[in-house]
């Protein structure tokens, strides 16, 4: 495949065609800790947040947490961050080399941001990657032609993309 029709291609694939379909999610009610299972077991930055009516209300990442942790903690001025465990870089799996303890009083509902960006399945990557760089963020939800939400599409899928 040459370059200009491997360019060709990319531009007719769609946020449907790279979204991801079975959204993790939380609830509103997770804990730090929970929140951060989630992520590190399902290898993401970032998951919709859900009400009891299982509506999408909000979207929660790692650097949700982190910020509210920096802004709020009255911990260790030398460790402001008390969300902070070890990762292992290459498997993203908890490491036991560090473990600080977590504020399990804060819950997604504390962190989460609820200014959802959305666009619509037909939209293309090439579309898509300018709202998420106009708007600094690295996911968007994914709506049907109802509004219904659908998917989620992170920066990684759209890189994903462009390595296939």
């Amino acid at each position: 495949m040459t370059d200009s029709t491997k360019e060709n291609s990319w531009e007719r694939l769609t946020a449907k065609d790279m979204m991801q379909s079975g959204m993790v999610t939380v609830s509103l009610e997770a804990t730090a800790s929970e929140i951060e299972c989630v992520l590190v077991e399902n290898k993401v930055s970032g998951v919709p947040v859900r009400d009891s009516g299982d509506k999408i209300v909000g979207l929660v990442s790692w650097r949700d947490v982190m910020g509210y942790f920096a802004e709020n903690s009255h911990s260790d001025p030398h460790n402001p961050h008390a969300f902070y465990r070890f990762i292992d870089s290459e498997t993203l799996e908890l490491g036991s080399e560090i473990e600080i303890p977590v504020d399990e009083t804060v819950t997604a509902r504390d962190v989460m941001s609820t200014e959802l960006l959305t666009t619509p399945a037909n939209s293309s990557l090439k579309v898509v990657a300018k709202l998420m760089t106009d708007h600094g963020v690295h996911r968007v939800l994914v709506t049907n032609p109802f509004g219904d939400i659908i998917g989620i599409l992170s920066t990684l899928d759209i890189l994903r993309s462009l390595a296939s």
